[in-house]
């Protein structure tokens, strides 16, 4: 076995497929190598290899989402709509094998779900429905019907939109006598758990808040560089390096701007010269040996 539990077989395999260093870490959940390739200004990550799969289009096919994630989140100018030799996209491909959560993550950061293929001109969405990946098929409808994430953004509102529909209907339930028929299915009802919350219930717009821009959980931790824009379906989300750039760029400006420290000291060591009734100053060493001296 070589090093990343990559045996020789599957090593000459990948290199006769025409696969880097980063398709063969997408495809086998190498996540330290992805993330370290991320920092390699020379690396190409819409490469293609003789079959047409691209970086994304491997960690898409074997699930690895967080590796997806860490594709559109640290790497700029990652093509969602390259295309392999059959004409199909990583969206595409996701929906082929049911991976639900990669192409949920696909979608949320720009992919086209109205994209065809050449040979059958069919969706990703169409595919899903063909190969039986319901939870594709669930998960697309999902996002369809919430296709905006408000609760990163600062207008986002933190009240649930239920509540008071649902307070109204308990006080007029409380108001009004239970007629016998209602007391009898009370008595025999057998209440039955729900192995997952429900949509737009309480637990999920607890999930909601908590995860919010406006929670305290994350406001004291970070700050977001696009309060206005939250992620959308079908909006290309712009990566981490791009997010970077300006506001390095900005701050680099800024610096430039303003007089440097040096100056500053050279100026500051004239006017004590200066201001000494003719006396030497101090010795930069005597500065910092009795802690009188200004620098």
């Amino acid at each position: 076995m070589l090093d990343g539990g990559l045996s020789p077989e599957e090593a000459i395999q990948a290199d006769r497929n025409g696969r880097t260093g980063l398709m063969v870490a997408c495809c086998h959940g190498f996540e330290n190598v992805v993330a370290l390739l991320s920092r390699c200004p020379f690396l190409d990550v819409n490469q293609q290899d003789k079959e047409g799969d691209t970086a994304l289009m491997l960690a898409v096919q074997a699930g690895h989402l967080r590796l997806v994630n860490l594709l559109l989140t640290y790497y700029a100018g990652v093509d969602l709509e390259r295309r392999d030799q059959r004409g199909f996209t990583a969206l595409m491909k996701g929906a082929l094998r049911d991976r639900s959560e990669c192409v949920a993550a696909l979608l949320m950061a720009g992919a086209d779900l109205t994209a065809v293929d050449p040979a059958q001109g069919k969706t990703a969405a169409e595919w899903a429905v063909l190969t039986d990946s319901f939870h594709t098929v669930r998960r697309i409808r999902q996002l369809l019907r919430r296709p905006h994430a408000e609760q990163f953004s600062q207008h986002f509102r933190p009240e649930w939109p239920a509540l008071p529909g649902l307070v109204a209907q308990a006080q007029a339930q409380a108001q009004a006598a239970p007629s016998f028929l209602e007391r009898l299915q009370a008595i025999w009802s057998l209440p039955f758990l729900q192995s997952a919350p429900q949509e737009g219930g309480v637990l999920d717009h607890f999930v909601t808040v908590t995860t919010s821009l406006a929670s305290p959980f994350l406001t004291t931790a970070c700050h977001t560089l696009c309060p206005d824009q939250p992620p959308a379906l079908g909006t290309r989300s712009p990566s981490v390096p791009e997010l970077l750039a300006p506001a390095s760029a900005q701050f680099c400006r800024a610096s430039q701007a303003g007089p440097s420290c040096l100056a500053l000291s050279e100026a500051q060591d004239g006017k004590e010269e200066k201001g000494g009734g003719g006396q030497m100053g101090p010795e930069p060493g005597e500065a910092g040996l009795d802690g009188t001296g200004s620098r």
